[in-house]
């Protein structure tokens, strides 16, 4: 066939050599290059998965709790006494008359600040008249609230008392600090008090323009504050909290608004309407982890966000916060209409603006959970993972995604490596054959492919040859020196591994990981780093009146304990040093939360050490201080080495342990401020670091309840007083 039986042995063997190679090469990089796809395919759907819930988990408990805290201000007796204050003078305002003076003031607020701002950011050129306070008591209000109000235009709410002798201000005066003072405790962007009946605005912490209007007949009728005061009074039951999804607020200069409301009660009397405007930064924060898309694990493409039930973002593009400009080249290449990017690029935000007009977008508000390719608002393939968001009022989905391009970019260096690997096995296969058919000696190609074999580390390779010439002792030499080489390579392997467990007693295991690739110079700058130092004290006293041998197991205990601890939270043993434990968390292996794992691991340890004493009748003590910072870490020494770290953050955690009373936690203001809201701190005297006062803080009790009860409890008892 073709000649075939007319070509010489050497020929046909070049010829069977080169196709089975061939063959056996495409298949191989075939299967290859689908598996890996399918591997990574899934491994990416894993991990969107896994990003998306976390992140739905985390805007649906942030919801839950500002439905369980707008409930709680619905029934706290400060809101409920300031709403009936606030009704009661509001309607003597009605009856008040207005100078033509201030009509003229009130007039040049709108015409000079309110409607110039709001006209940069809403198509056509808005009119006094569409805005213009009606009522006497809205226009009394707003001339010394807001147009007579001295204060700039943003910081309309530090003014605490317009000097105009009204009950209204007396009232306002009274209140106005403490509600100023909570929703930015909570984070909300404003907070309104409003009629049932009437729907007037009574107060509001900013005093926009919607401030003393009212949402029944006044020109913000079609808001969405509005929509939540209907949804208030359709369903007014004490609890039932409502909320209007996202639309453009005017009064907010057209900035994208949603708004959670709940009715007032004073025993079983409704007396009026609590109202939030909820921020959207927070949201923001949430899907984007404060802008750390990577640690998040979505690489340099992937992104979190949410798309309401009219397929429009309720959260900002990542694109947008990364490079706007690029962003807007982008929706221009995707032909988006250019009334959508003008609007963009006037409030700077995608929320409301840009159209997630997909299939993954319709699946996720559709109430359908998955997984799949499919192309995203900007026409660029990704791998996308979306669900619903359980919300109730508001019908959301939540998309997580990555483009196809940075996903299966190991997949396109795959096959460039096979194309390359192809090539050059193709040429060791040709010459091969030359080679065999030349010689045609059997044995010593069995010899070179079991060599081979061994060299790839295949140490379980045997030559057997049914002869009883040279070849079959060369096959046993090679028999024995295999053999050889495979206790030689066990013996080595358990002494690399004792080398290694050596390594981490005294190593942490990314410093060892580092050394192993020969990285000699083990120095960095961590920043994220919390430091947590221990003093145990009476261990020199147990020292004194017990054996040496008595007393070094029962600190090898206590060491043990720590250590566990500090295993469970994700807290290392830097060193030891006396009766001076030192731990960190985030050094060598970087933590979100390192912060709170680092208090944690306090907290359990002062429990560990209250069961210690008690179970060998001791009174070992453990003062604690507790820092977060930057540190520098490295490999110290040339025959003796250790791992050292150093730094203000060090110092500073050593001085907190110094000044620490037994048995109790003192932190510095970083840490304060990242745990105030889950913990519980009393101001303690501070510490002297470098000739500077720094503030310290003493851990107490803990949990968020007990930070809303005691700033609610606070506020009933100034209501009370006033």
């Amino acid at each position: 066939m073709f000649g075939l039986n007319r070509l010489s042995i050497k020929s046909k063997l070049q010829i069977m050599l080169l196709v089975a190679s061939l063959g056996s090469i495409v298949v191989v990089a075939y299967l290859s290059c689908s598996k890996a796809q399918e591997t990574i395919t899934e491994r990416i759907f894993d991990q969107l998965t896994s990003v998306r819930a976390s992140k739905a988990y985390q805007v649906e408990s942030y919801f839950r709790i500002l439905r369980h805290h707008i409930e709680t201000l619905c029934e706290d007796r400060m809101v409920v006494s300031a709403m009936g204050e606030f009704k009661g003078a509001f309607a003597q305002l009605n009856q008040a008359s207005i100078p033509p003076d201030w009509d003229r003031e009130i007039v040049s607020y709108y015409t000079k600040e309110f409607l110039p701002k709001l006209a940069k950011n809403i198509t056509g050129t808005p009119v006094f008249e569409t805005y213009r306070p009606t009522s006497s008591a809205s226009r009394y209000l707003q001339y010394h609230y807001i147009a007579n109000n001295p204060k700039s235009v943003g910081k309309k709410d530090e003014l605490k008392q317009a000097e105009d002798g009204s009950e209204y201000s007396k009232i306002h005066a009274r209140y106005h600090a403490l509600f100023r003072n909570l929703i930015k405790k909570f984070g909300y962007y404003d907070l309104f008090l409003i009629d049932t009946k009437t729907g007037n605005i009574v107060y509001s912490v900013y005093k926009e323009t919607d401030f003393g209007t009212s949402l029944d007949r006044g020109p913000y009728g079609n808001s969405n504050l509005a929509e939540v005061v209907k949804k208030v009074r359709a369903n007014p039951d004490r609890g039932a909290i409502q909320i209007a999804d996202f639309q453009f607020h005017r009064p907010s200069y057209n900035a994208p608004a949603a708004f959670i409301a709940g009715a007032i009660y004073d025993g079983d009397t409704k007396v009026g309407i609590l109202a939030v405007q909820l921020p959207v930064d927070e949201i923001n924060n949430e899907l984007t982890g404060n802008r750390n898309w990577k640690q998040d694990g979505l690489g340099d493409t992937g992104e979190t966000y949410l798309v309401g039930s009219d397929f429009l973002m309720r959260s900002v593009a990542r694109p947008l916060l990364e490079d706007s400009k690029g962003y807007v080249s982008k929706l221009r290449n995707h032909n988006i209409k250019s009334e959508t990017i003008a609007q963009i690029e006037r409030l700077n935000t995608s929320i409301l603006v840009q159209k997630v007009d997909t299939v993954v977008a319709e699946e996720a508000i559709s109430g359908k959970s998955g997984t799949q390719k499919a192309e995203n608002y900007l026409g660029n393939p990704t791998l996308s993972s979306y669900s619903p968001v359980k919300i109730p009022g508001v019908n959301w989905g939540i998309i997580a995604e990555m483009d196809l391009t940075e996903a299966y970019q190991p997949i396109n260096e795959l096959q460039f490596y096979l194309l390359v690997s192809t090539i050059i096995l193709v040429l060791l296969v040709l010459f091969y054959a030359v080679i065999a058919a030349q010689r045609f000696t059997q044995p010593i190609d069995t010899l070179i492919a079991s060599s081979s074999k061994v060299k790839a580390g295949e140490l379980d390779t045997e030559v057997i040859f049914n002869t009883k010439d040279e070849f079959n002792e060369l096959a046993q030499i090679f028999n024995t020196m295999v053999q050889q080489l495979r206790t030689s390579n066990t013996l080595l392997e358990e002494k690399n591994q004792e080398n290694e467990n050596l390594l981490l007693n005294i190593l942490p295991h990314t410093v060892v990981k580092g050394m192993k690739k020969g990285n000699q110079k083990i120095a960095d700058r961590h920043s994220q780093v919390t430091m947590v130092c221990i003093h145990i004290g009476g261990l020199m006293k147990i020292g004194e009146e017990d054996t040496p041998e008595e007393t070094a197991q029962l600190f090898d205990e206590l060491i043990h304990i720590l250590d566990e601890v500090g295993e469970k939270h994700g807290v290392e043993r830097l060193f030891l040093v006396g009766d001076r434990y030192m731990a960190n968390c985030g050094l060598t292996k970087a933590q979100l939360d390192h912060v709170n794992r680092g208090v944690q691991f306090a907290l359990e340890a002062l429990n560990s050490i209250k069961r210690f004493n008690q179970k060998h009748n001791i009174s070992l003590s453990l003062d604690i201080g507790v820092h977060t910072g930057t540190v520098m870490a490295a490999i110290i020494g040339q025959q003796k080495f250790r791992y050292q770290v150093w730094g203000e953050t060090v110092e500073i955690a050593n001085q907190l342990q110094q000044n620490a009373e037994p048995n109790t936690i003192l932190v510095t203001q970083a840490v304060y401020d990242r745990l105030h809201e889950i913990h519980n701190f009393t101001k303690s005297d501070g510490i002297t670091q470098d000739g500077r006062k720094l503030p310290t803080w003493v851990l107490g009790k803990t949990g968020l309840q007990d930070l809303i009860s005691d700033l609610t409890t606070g506020l009933d008892f100034d209501a009370d007083n006033f």
